[in-house]
């Protein structure tokens, strides 16, 4: 991907990073490994050999580094010879090396980039309004159930990139919501290994959430092409993790969450359930949503950088807003959206759905006694389906039978279940509470007609898994 921002170093000026702070990490970076060929020391930091020369020469002639013949490498053959041999740090190298890490950065990898390179290359890929349309919106969605108005009001963020306040009762797609949002963010992005501001350095990239896209990588190694990043912060977000981090005994920073989230998405999930109280929270974001600048403290040298704050937040929550945050704040959020519940025939789709991705049979009959006799004016949760068939499997296989939704014998109008294993009618008294619910499913239509065993432990085994389904579940498909 050509970006235009940055261009790939030919000379070590083209680096526009302190010489001193390149040096050290060469010889560092050889004095670790004992031992690299011209060719290795290419990957390792990023540059191409000729920009690093001049420096190398520099190094023989204080008799720091030496030479050690010709590598072995593959794909050497037919390099320059400068690029073929091996090259080593001498005794007075390593105690170069030492005195470097003593009092200088001991970060080791890529070559960092220039801070204000860094920002035109950022900018570069935040550009306008996104080309988001309705098609291409619903694909992204896939099969989640979703309201028109919903969805919508969705596209609306995207295109304009606005920050993003979702709620409602858990279980009926929020987090899945947030997923797919990043699959309309726009082409893969360019991010450095790392960021150089003075002698100081800024690790950037993370493979928890930079994912390598496909094709070519950039000409330029302190580069690498990912996926659009979607960094989610849940329960367990501090606020310390929104400033930068410093290595005391490496001496370099870790970049904070909203860093790593620029250009892509940036998900407070759970939101009300963190440590931090929630307005503490969000004052600290209501600059940078407001300004699209966040301010960091670089805390060993005191300095203060301004950062391009160009990631769309989302807040995700499925307590009520009201008890979150005040209406002042709630103004700032471009878009507020409620996810409700799934309507019966959206339930209902949901299942077949389930049913066919698991290769269950579906019974239409089933799924009229299910909501009518069942679930009553129980609210509906677009993630029972998925987790009632998820159990109906995992009792099937362990039974050895094939799992199957069968049609209700001996049903009455107050509702009654076959047993599983006797084949006796049940009358089912008293409300009806999602365990109770699954519990009944467990000798009822949903248990896989099997003969022999006993039916308390698949009761046992879906009743904990309605328990779970009255908090937040997480699901790739509501």
């Amino acid at each position: 991907m050509q970006t235009g921002a940055i261009e790939a170093p030919k000379r070590l000026e083209d680096l526009h990073v302190r010489r001193d702070l390149v040096a050290s990490l060469l010889l560092r970076t050889i004095a670790f490994a004992d031992q690299l060929s011209g060719a290795a020391i290419e990957t390792r930091l990023g540059l191409p050999f000729e920009t690093l020369q001049p420096i190398i020469e520099e190094f023989q002639k204080s008799q720091l580094m030496d030479t050690m013949g010709f590598s072995n490498d593959p794909g050497v053959e037919g390099r320059p010879i400068p690029v073929r041999m091996n090259y080593v740090v001498s005794s007075a190298g390593r105690q170069r090396a030492a005195e470097m890490s003593a009092v200088q950065t001991r970060y080791l990898g890529p070559c960092p980039i220039n801070f204000d390179d860094y920002l035109g290359l950022v900018r570069s890929q935040v550009t306008g309004k996104a080309n988001v349309t309705d098609s291409a919106l619903k694909k992204a969605l896939g099969t989640l159930e979703l309201e028109q108005h919903v969805i919508d009001q969705i596209g609306g963020a995207m295109v304009s990139r606005a920050s993003l306040f979702i709620f409602g009762a858990p279980g009926n797609g929020k987090s899945t919501i947030t997923e797919r949002m990043a699959l309309l963010m726009g082409a893969p992005i360019e991010i450095p290994h790392a960021v150089a501001i003075g002698d100081e350095i800024i690790r950037v990239i993370d493979p928890v959430y930079h994912k390598i896209a496909e094709g070519d990588q950039p000409i330029d190694r302190r580069l690498v092409k990912v996926e659009r990043p979607v960094v989610v912060a849940g329960g367990e977000l501090k606020l310390q993790q929104l400033d930068l981090t410093y290595d005391g005994s490496n001496r370099y920073y870790e970049a904070p969450l909203q860093w790593k989230a620029n250009a892509g998405v940036f998900v407070i999930d759970d939101f009300g359930r963190q440590e931090v109280p929630p307005m503490r929270l969000l004052n600290r974001f209501i600059v940078p949503m407001e300004k699209k600048v966040d301010y960091l403290d670089l805390s060993a040298s005191g300095r203060k950088i301004e950062l391009p704050f160009l990631c769309q937040v989302v807040f995700s929550t499925n307590l009520s807003p009201t008890e979150l945050v005040d209406e002042a704040f709630l103004r700032r959020m471009a878009y507020k959206i409620g996810v409700g519940n799934p309507s019966p025939e959206a339930f209902g789709r949901i299942l077949r759905y389930e049913c066919d991705r698991q290769g269950v049979a579906f019974d239409e009959k089933a799924i009229g006694y299910l909501l009518n006799n069942l679930y009553g004016k129980k609210p509906l949760r677009g993630s029972h389906p998925r987790a009632l068939i998820a159990r109906l499997v995992d009792l099937a296989n362990y039974r050895q039978e094939p799992p199957r939704l069968s049609g209700l014998k001996g049903s009455t109008a107050t509702g009654s279940a076959t047993s599983a294993y006797s084949g006796r009618c049940a009358p089912i008294r008293g409300v009806v509470t999602p365990a109770s619910f699954f519990r009944y499913q467990s000798r009822s239509l949903y248990t896989p007609r099997c003969s022999g065993g006993s039916s308390s432990a698949m009761a046992s085994m879906i009743a904990s898994e309605a328990s779970s389904c009255d908090t937040r579940v997480p699901s790739a498909r509501f």
